[in-house]
């Protein structure tokens, strides 16, 4: 059983959002601020993910192993 449940989410959520943030202390701010920086890094990786996905089902990434071992190789000390 899952314990947080999904809320109604209120008309004026930006406005009671704003009037949160602006009582809050500041360190709690920079908690928000790096949980709201988490979300857009998930919400990126998603989206190239996606994109990834649909490259390599068109074929655009079948020569991705060939690609990469001959970097390698070029990297390698002599």
């Amino acid at each position: 059983m899952s314990l947080s449940t999904t809320q109604p989410v209120p008309k004026d959520l930006r406005e009671q959002m704003l009037k949160r943030i602006s009582a809050m202390p500041e360190d709690e701010v920079v908690e928000l601020y790096e949980l709201v920086l988490l979300t857009e890094k998930i919400r990126v990786r998603r989206e190239i993910s996606d994109q990834a996905d649909q490259e390599n089902a068109q074929g655009l990434w079948a020569n991705l192993p060939e690609i990469v071992r001959a970097y390698r190789s070029s990297r390698k000390p002599a």
